[in-house]
């Protein structure tokens, strides 16, 4: 029983050391090395209760990155405007990760950015936006946007003061432009771009109405990475239209195939789930 006892005692006090030099480390790569070294000993009372700052013996980025913003301790207006280098992890489709990050930016206030660099290999996705800026992003505040997106952050890697690297885990698909579709979901909306996007949680039936009877429908089924599933086009016009929702499908996109403006004063959807169907 002793000897049990002993082994635990041993096993805490080196996960505690290990833990502890873990977090060292992420906050010294975080705020940089001499920044670290001038703050040492406020860096060390912040963070005395160290095993806070873990979820699951893992790292909580999260937080360790808003203690240090709090106490203002992540620095990120350059000398002058240069050029920002930011890349993206994560296990989805580039596009799906593209559209998601430039929404998260948009919503920031950032209106002009490049993707520089993009790799897709084995269901990973590596994408790179440069930016010409006097600051590097706030990583507070991109957490916070992704979270909205359905993605929580595995690690923040500070390469240099103007070269991050942020790896993500989707755990649930969200677009920022898609409205829910609920069973028995009737939604009257207008969308100027005459693009309107629509999230999908059961299968079943949908209708879309228009308010022009010049309509011909492009429709697209989507699965939770924005894989095309199928394509629906028609050139002959009309108003309304009915179809039943792809197995598989998490979003669809509903337009004209000529002119998206010919719907954007609105259209109505109305969804009837499986269930209530077979009932």
């Amino acid at each position: 029983m002793h000897l049990i006892i002993k082994r635990v005692c041993i096993g805490l006090f080196l996960f505690s050391f290990l833990s502890g030099d873990m977090l060292d480390d992420k906050v010294r790569n975080l705020i940089g090395e001499r920044f670290y070294s001038i703050n040492k000993n406020f860096i060390d009372r912040i963070f005395k209760n160290k095993m806070i700052f873990y979820n699951e013996g893992v790292i909580d980025i999260k937080k360790v990155v808003e203690v240090l913003k709090e106490n203002g301790l992540i620095i990120l207006k350059f000398d002058h405007p240069s050029d920002l280098n930011i890349t993206f992890i994560a296990q989805t489709t580039p596009i799906f990760l593209t559209r998601s990050v430039n929404s998260a930016l948009s919503s920031m206030g950032y209106s002009y950015f490049a993707v520089s660099k993009a790799q897709y290999a084995k269901g990973l996705a590596t994408i790179t936006f440069s930016f010409s800026t006097e600051h590097a992003l706030d990583p507070s505040i991109i957490i916070s946007e992704l979270n909205k997106r359905g993605y929580i952050f595995s690690d923040i890697k500070r390469k240099s003061m103007k070269e991050w690297e942020y790896t993500l885990e989707l755990m649930e698909p969200k677009l920022a432009s898609a409205r829910d579709i609920y069973p028995s979901d009737v939604l009257d909306v207008a969308e100027v771009s005459g693009e309107y996007w629509f999230a999908l949680h059961d299968g079943g039936n949908i209708t879309i109405t228009t308010k022009n009877r010049e309509w011909r429908p492009r429709i697209v089924f989507y699965d939770k990475n924005l894989r095309i599933l199928d394509l629906i086009t028609q050139n002959v016009p009309v108003r309304k239209t009915s179809l039943s929702v792809l197995e598989g499908a998490s979003f669809i996109m509903v337009s004209d195939n000529q002119n998206p403006a010919i719907i954007k004063n609105g259209i109505r959807i109305e969804f009837q789930a499986l269930k209530n169907m077979r009932d």
